[in-house]
């Protein structure tokens, strides 16, 4: 393996292999995606966070939403959802556009340095943030459309076609660290699904630095196969 891909992998570990609510989730978006695409700025993509968040015009929730959406114009990639660039941090902010929970990603970052809290609300199909202080106020990363609790169970019931029974549980907040693993998750799909067995293996080996996810390494073999 490249010594600047091991690197990179060890960087990711580092931020990683602590409690879920410690992990940085904007460094650990940004190591994630300089692994697989091998060419991060950090320090402009940092500094992007920082200048959307200089320009939120009031310390609420939705004057936090109205900026990146209305103002900004951060969106949905609708037209090429399952590109794996909608997961890199840095691309995303470029473009400002990607998957929900990279969206997602970019507004708890953005609060944070606002002062404007936001939860990861890790509903499946379907990622969402969420106001601590209002359990009603929700947003859709996608649409950046307000919601609340009903909007957002409806919202599931659409997408999975009635076929998932709900359950409250579902609009739980999440750490940062388990937000990292759902991200990996869709990385390790969307390659499988472009049968391209490298990346899918530098993924599993992000995984294996997860220290829930430890005991994947035991297909580390069979993981590790392109590599041989």
């Amino acid at each position: 393996m490249d010594e600047r891909v091991r690197a990179r992998l060890d960087r990711f570990g580092e931020l990683v292999d602590r409690d879920p609510s410690l992990v940085p989730l904007d460094q650990a978006a940004l190591a994630m995606a300089g692994v697989l695409s091998g060419a991060t700025d950090d320090g402009r993509a940092l500094a992007a966070l920082d200048e959307l968040a200089a320009g939120v015009p009031g310390r609420s929730f939705d004057a936090l939403r109205r900026h990146l959406y209305d103002d900004v114009g951060f969106t949905g990639d609708a037209r090429d959802y399952d590109d794996p660039a909608n997961s890199f941090l840095d691309v995303v902010l470029r473009r400002r556009r990607g998957l929900p929970i990279l969206l997602a990603t970019v507004m708890i970052e953005v609060g944070r340095r606002a002062g404007v809290g936001v939860l990861g609300i890790g509903m499946p199909m379907h990622f969402l943030v969420g106001d601590p202080r209002d359990p009603e106020a929700l947003v859709d990363p996608f649409t950046g459309s307000a919601l609340d609790r009903a909007g957002a169970r409806a919202r599931f019931t659409a997408l999975s076609g009635g076929r998932l029974a709900w359950d409250e549980h579902h609009l739980d907040p999440v750490p940062a660290g388990s937000v990292v693993v759902r991200m990996l998750s869709n990385l390790q799909a969307s390659y499988a699904r472009r049968n391209d067995p490298g990346r899918r293996a530098m993924v599993a080996m992000m995984r294996w630095r997860v220290p829930e996810l430890a005991a994947e390494v035991a297909a580390a073999p069979r993981v590790l196969a392109p590599f041989n």
